[in-house]
């Protein structure tokens, strides 16, 4: 799945969106409410296998077209997740413009859930980057076609849990490929990024046995993990992590985590994380194959928080939707056998799954026509 890449002066956003090959969204909505601040980009990628469904981001980017730019890498990667995840949803995703800690306001989450509203259930948002829980229950209150809500108003609550457990599955996934067996009990794995998901995951590999290695931006996000778990060990900073001993490598902080740099230094042979758009450009994927290193697809593997949030439209049942991402294992296992089989890299083995699923959606079906009754 290729990303959309900025464009040059001589081209714009529309021209992007419009190039079928990096583009191909069905809609992109500009949202402003002056009163409140609002600047936010709603892009819907594609609707074959139901309304579009993704999470809602709010993030200071350098720029508006860079904000663009991430609604439609974004929105695309959750149609593949939403169709290999097995949902009944195409992909969507929103993204908020300006720094949450200073800008964000109920009224302004308010204007937002009316433009939300506006799409009639065309899109579904949930949390992102950014945005939280209580958020989600702002939101609800102008746009019923909102997931990720706390409990007492209704939703599933945080769905980062899911995340975290679908992220591990994966990690077992690509173990069970990798050395045999389907644990990383005794296997060093480096975690950069330990917020929303990245401390649940630390929470699963100590539970495994693993040995883990984390590193994050927010010195306090790292204390909390080294203070419940004295035996895990912390480093300065992503770089000094990638070039730590490392068996798995698991990026959970925010996308391109996996730039020419990165994998030239990366010691681990495995590389499965939570982050979304972590290959930087294409051909990353058969960087990482020819060094024989086994990447589990970022949207497959992340899939648990949408399965949960999903499941929040049919009346939440947390039993349910955790059985569903329990089988994450299992595609992600189905995947690197489809990689290996058509010697190809495995993200490329999981675009062509997750399109063959969309295509499926999108063709006709002939209707049977009923035969005219005799006179």
């Amino acid at each position: 799945m290729t990303d959309v890449r900025p464009t040059t002066e001589a081209e714009g956003v529309l021209h992007t969106l419009f190039r079928s090959d990096l583009g191909g969204h069905e809609q992109v909505v500009l949202c402003q409410d002056r009163e409140t601040g609002l600047r936010a980009v709603i892009a819907i990628h594609n609707t074959a296998l139901g309304p579009a469904l993704g999470g809602t981001r709010f993030h200071q980017y350098a720029s508006d077209e860079e904000a663009v730019l991430d609604a439609l890498n974004l929105s695309r990667g959750m149609s593949y997740k939403n169709a290999l995840a097995g949902l009944d949803h195409g992909g969507g995703k929103a993204v908020i413009i300006g720094d949450p800690e200073t800008i964000k306001t109920e009224q302004l989450l308010l204007a937002y859930g009316r433009f939300l509203a506006s799409l009639g259930g065309r899109y579904v948002t949930a949390c992102d980057v950014g945005t939280y829980v209580r958020d989600m229950d702002v939101i609800a209150r102008e746009c019923r076609w909102t997931t990720g809500r706390s409990p007492e108003n209704g939703g599933a609550g945080d769905s980062s849990v899911l995340t975290a457990f679908g992220v591990f599955q994966g990690m077992r996934a690509a173990a069970k490929t990798q050395w045999g067996e389907p644990t990383l009990r005794g296997r060093r794995v480096g975690i950069a990024g330990v917020g929303k998901v990245g401390h649940y995951l630390v929470e699963h590999l100590v539970e495994d046995g693993a040995q883990v290695v984390v590193t994050d931006v927010r010195a306090d996000a790292v204390e909390r993990i080294t203070a419940r778990h004295p035996q895990v060990t912390a480093v300065a900073d992503t770089a000094a992590l990638v070039r730590t001993p490392l068996d798995v490598y698991a990026p959970c902080a925010l996308g391109g985590a996996l730039d020419d740099a990165t994998v030239a230094a990366l010691t681990a042979t495995v590389v499965c994380g939570a982050a979304n758009n972590q290959l930087a450009h294409p051909g990353v994927e058969k960087d990482l194959a020819d060094r024989g290193i086994l990447y589990a697809p970022d949207y497959v593997v992340n899939a648990g928080g949408v399965i949960q949030v999903a499941d929040e439209l049919r009346g939440f049942d947390f039993d349910r939707a955790k059985a569903k991402a329990t089988k994450i294992y299992d595609t992600t296992l189905a995947i690197f056998e489809r990689a290996r089989a058509d010697g190809i890299p495995p993200a490329a083995a999981a675009d062509r799954l997750a399109e063959q699923r969309m295509a499926e959606a999108r063709a006709p079906r002939t209707a049977e026509v009923p035969r005219q009754a005799r006179p």
